[in-house]
């Protein structure tokens, strides 16, 4: 499984050529991915004061978050990338820290409004995920919201080993969708909607998770689903956009 040091490794070699946009490849393109997926998951929390953005990689989502919001706080392990999104973004409204995959002691009690992580932590196992979630509890404001990626391998963890290595997609192999809910239960939080989807194949090894630090006196739900038809879904969406762009599309 991906540990800390295996992920830190991989990241510092890894060739940044194209800054991370790569991965909106299943999108056709990062722009078709952040309007046709992302967007219409986290809209409804933008604009916002203080995103925190975990592992940003080289800023490939940050891109499209910095004009959602007052300020940003980038975390990532890699120096490389924090490096490369200081230079990329600069200074104004804007933070980094390398961490040591881990620690968000960095930040502020109470100071983040909105928590964002895309691609990235889906790398990460469990104990990383508790270890982030127990923090956020104390970091994000009463009423915050935050929107993470990450790994529901574990799920199948009575057949992946027979997996095709391929087809494990180097996601956390003990993470589950399960475990994130009761983290957040444990750490004060909420999981209000998770939307437990397939990744490369039919088997539902990811999950986007939204989750709240409630106001005193708010009660919040979960709500968990199951959803088949997200790849089908996306890609409709980006087939309606590309027609009305360009109607002569057959």
């Amino acid at each position: 499984m991906p540990t800390i040091t295996e992920n830190l490794n991989y990241w510092k070699q890894y060739d940044w050529k194209d800054r991370g946009r790569e991965w909106g490849g299943g999108y056709g393109t990062i722009d078709n991915g952040w309007e046709h997926a992302i967007l219409p998951r986290i809209g409804a929390f933008l604009q916002a004061g203080h995103v925190l953005e975990l592992a940003p990689g080289y800023g490939a989502w940050t891109d499209f978050l910095r004009p959602h919001c007052k300020q940003m706080t980038l975390v990532d392990l890699a120096p490389n990338c924090i490096d490369h999104c200081r230079q990329r973004f600069g200074k104004r409204g804007m933070k980094y820290h390398v961490n040591d995959g881990r620690s968000l002691a960095m930040l502020d009690d109470n100071s983040i409004d909105f928590v964002f992580s895309v691609h990235s932590l889906v790398h990460a196992d469990h104990d990383v995920m508790h270890g982030y979630i127990e923090q956020l509890a104390t970091k994000m404001k009463p009423g915050a919201f935050g929107f993470i990626h990450h790994s529901n391998l574990g799920e199948y963890a009575d057949e992946f080993e027979s997996w095709p290595e391929k087809d494990l997609h180097w996601r956390g192999r003990d993470m589950t969708g399960e475990k994130f809910r009761d983290d957040c239960r444990e750490a004060g939080l909420v999981c209000v909607y998770q939307e437990i989807i397939p990744w490369g194949s039919d088997k539902f090894i990811d999950a986007y998770s939204l989750f709240a630090r409630p106001k005193s006196g708010a009660q919040l739900e979960e709500r968990v689903e199951r959803n088949a038809e997200y790849w089908p879904h996306v890609w409709k969406r980006i087939e309606i956009a590309e027609r009305y762009e360009n109607p002569n599309i057959t």
